[in-house]
């Protein structure tokens, strides 16, 4: 199998994202981002939480400022806006996977600038939560591409060429599995920018996961369908 000029086509609309803390550190930060329309770039909400600056540096040697037009770290998800212009990659949607397709990986793992690397591997499963300290993440691609510190922001790809999630998320310790947040949840985050200007979420206040029979099984449920509540968010409604 030959992914070469997937993959080539791929890097164009891909960037290094740097950071700098604007504190007493003045630490960097790396992470990737991909183009989504002219100047507008996707990433990791958790490459550019702390940043008090952020610039976008392509293997050709461009670079641009960035700002934070909106972020959802619930999502682990935001949109940046640049000067910097490279070729929009194409965006399908993480709807339509099944386990066992084939997808792709790129990004910019342990700050390598020089070109992109490419990590090839298959949908391991769709609608993972996932726990990370004490917060939940939902709706998350499972994959074992490999996806490695810097990775986070970048695109996971599918046969097509199309984004179909954000990489996001590796377990410690663990061996093939990582995790992306749908791309079709970044779509939503863009579309608001476009229309109202700024980005709004909104939240029951409750972590869920869609039943299944094992669930019903484990909990000795009366049917497999429909959600389970897992936990209430500290000071959301539900809990006032």
């Amino acid at each position: 199998m030959d992914l070469s000029n997937l993959v080539e086509g791929i890097s164009s609309s891909v960037a290094a994202v740097i950071t700098r803390r604007l504190d007493f550190t003045g630490d960097f930060g790396f992470g990737t981002a991909f183009a989504v329309d002219r100047g507008v770039y996707v990433t990791a909400y958790h490459v550019v939480a702390s940043s008090g600056e952020v610039a976008l540096v392509t293997p050709e040697g461009e670079r641009g400022e960035a700002a934070v037009a909106a972020a959802d770290p619930a999502e682990d998800l935001a949109v940046l806006y640049s000067e910097l212009s490279v070729p929009p990659l194409d965006v399908g949607s993480a709807l339509k996977l099944r386990v066992g397709q084939g997808v792709v990986a790129v990004g910019f793992p342990l700050a390598l600038l020089d070109r992109p690397t490419a990590t090839f591997g298959i949908v391991s499963a769709v609608g993972r939560t996932l726990r990370a300290g004490d917060r939940f993440f939902e709706y998350l691609i499972q994959t074992d591409a490999a996806i490695n510190p810097g990775n986070s922001g970048g695109p996971l790809v599918n046969m097509s060429g199309e984004a179909v999630g954000v990489c996001s998320a590796i377990i410690a310790g663990a061996q093939g599995v990582g995790f992306a947040v749908p791309i079709d949840l970044a779509k939503i985050m863009y579309e608001m920018l476009r229309r109202y200007g700024r980005y709004v979420r909104p939240a029951l206040g409750i972590y869920v996961v869609a039943l299944n029979k094992a669930l019903k099984a484990l909990h000795s449920l009366p049917t497999d369908r429909g959600l389970l509540v897992v936990d209430v968010v500290p000071n959301s409604p539900p809990r006032k």
